[in-house]
């Protein structure tokens, strides 16, 4: 044993001597796969590369004609660096990439040099690079992008609905993007969600921040078998280029068609509050009191189960720890509006999923009266809440899936303020806008109404919105909700006031 211990011992000693020897013998090493130099460039031109250093690489400068242009998005995975310095130091958990791009139109026609800047912790600066490139504004670019999901890892296996993720840029915008199968198109993609990460990697082109695609594909529509699925981005100009391609195997029979959806709210560890939870004078079927605090259980669901019968979710039910308490199949008016319902519009998945039965009108509704359930018998505290959903073909869903929600039922005082709720409607997240603009929105309290909606710009308040405009919509999501109808706010905006970058707006009621 003792010996064993001194062999530990001489290693750890020997290991502490020589690794910063071992160490000091790794040094700086990069290069830049792009741009090439041996062509003319237009449009976008990238800029990619990679760089180790036995320290830590800090941050990675482009310089055009030697002036900065802008940090390169670092730390992105190289598996050909590591393949390649298998015996450097960290290799196993360095991530050496980096990227960036820069609009040549820019610059004017002609050459022009290229450079990375590389600082590492040492205080070092390494020039990596250099190089001359041409540069040609009058040549078209066709579009650049990716296909992220399904990625390319092997064949997707494809039941039911599937989602198809991805971005696309052009310097003359983007005009469509095109989901093709076996050559024929499928449908055109929703283009100009938020991506951030794109924003950030084509920082020279702000309309990158705007530059994802998402289309979700309904596999009954394709028969069984092995297929090639194609994603080709147009602009405005007419120039297309495919920029993914998959293999994906659709495998659908009425055992894999369970519907699906999502439940928007609760949120996962929320506090649902109940009142009047000493009340005898309970409603049992269904358990809810109008004039007590209601919490909203809303979401939204689809089914492709019998596509040629068109589809459809024969029912909803709200379960409480495994029980159910709510269903769908008792739909009726309550507080004037329809509740425990499904078939409530949902334009918003009307949009994502354009082609699929019932979107339109997919959305459920229930309304939970807790302090009801806790005067039923449900104690207060610690519960599990999920909603399931269920088809013709006795195939179901439980959302957000199988294990459901935890939630916490507290009692509330007959005099509690509970918090307004709203929405921005307009501007959305990292909207362009400029000139004079009309904000827009709702909001909603229901101890003693909507007293007052301020505007705040960046942490200061600008001003307050005029309120009490018609909200049908509001009205029908909210049917617990007194004075929803008249929930509507909206505020005038001169942009002109503000720099040109980017602004925080908050609404608070």
């Amino acid at each position: 044993m003792w010996r064993w211990v001194t062999r530990g011992l001489v290693l750890t000693l020997f290991a502490a001597l020589f690794a910063p020897a071992l160490l000091a013998q790794a040094q700086f090493a990069g290069d830049v796969d792009l741009p090439d130099p041996t062509r003319i460039h237009s449009g976008f031109i990238f800029v990619r590369g990679w760089a180790l250093d036995p320290g830590q690489v800090t941050r990675v400068e482009l310089y055009v004609d030697d002036q900065f242009q802008q940090v390169a998005t670092t730390a992105l995975p190289r598996i050909d660096v590591e393949e390649a310095f298998p015996n450097y130091p960290g290799i196993q958990s360095t991530k050496p990439g980096f990227e960036t791009a820069f609009l040549a139109s820019r610059f004017t026609n002609g050459p022009h040099t290229v450079e990375m800047r590389v600082y590492t912790s040492d205080g070092e600066v390494h020039f990596l690079g250099r190089r001359t490139i041409n540069i040609n504004n009058s040549i078209n670019q066709s579009p650049v992008g990716a296909l992220d999901i399904p990625d390319a890892a092997g064949v997707k296996n494809a039941v039911g609905s599937f989602p198809v993720l991805g971005w696309a840029i052009d310097t003359d915008g983007i005009r469509k993007v095109e989901v093709q199968v076996d050559g024929a198109i499928l449908q055109n993609a929703i283009y100009g969600d938020v991506r951030p990460d794109v924003g950030g990697t084509y920082a020279d082109y702000p309309q990158a921040m705007l530059s994802g695609y998402v289309a979700q594909i309904d596999t009954t529509r394709i028969q069984n078998g092995v297929h090639t699925l194609t994603v080709v981005a147009s602009d405005n100009e007419g120039t297309s280029r495919t920029i993914g391609r998959r293999t994906v195997q659709v495998i659908n029979n009425d055992l894999f068609l369970a519907p699906f959806g999502y439940l928007d709210e609760p949120l996962r560890d929320a506090v649902l509050y109940g009142t009047s939870c000493e009340d005898n004078d309970v409603i049992i079927s269904p358990p809810v009191r109008p004039e007590e605090h209601i919490t909203p259980i809303r979401g939204w669901a689809l089914d492709l189960g019998t596509r040629v019968d068109t589809g459809r979710v024969a029912y909803a039910e709200l379960l409480i720890d495994g029980v159910p308490w709510l269903s769908t199949d008792n739909c009726a008016q309550v507080f004037g509006g329809f509740a425990n319902c499904y078939g409530f519009p949902r334009y918003d998945v009307a949009r994502y999923y354009p082609t699929y039965p019932d979107a339109l009108r997919s959305g459920f509704l229930f309304t939970l009266d807790v302090g009801a359930l806790i005067v039923a018998g449900v104690r207060p505290g610690n519960h599990t809440m999920k909603v399931r959903v269920g088809d013709r073909e006795q195939t179901f869903a439980d959302l957000p899936n199988h294990d459901g929600i935890p939630v916490w039922f507290q009692c509330a005082g007959s005099s509690t303020d509970f918090p307004a709720v709203g929405y921005i409607d307009f501007p959305t997240k990292f909207d362009y806008i400029g000139g004079d603009v009309v904000f827009r929105g709702w909001a909603l309290d229901e101890n003693s109404g909507v007293e007052a909606v301020q505007i705040v710009i960046d942490g200061t308040f600008v001003g307050t919105a005029q309120y009490g405009f018609a909200r049908p919509d509001i009205d029908d999501a909210f049917p617990q909700a007194f004075g929803a109808i008249n929930s509507g706010w909206a505020f005038t905006m001169d942009t002109r006031k503000l720099g040109n970058s980017r602004h925080r707006l908050t609404v608070r009621v």
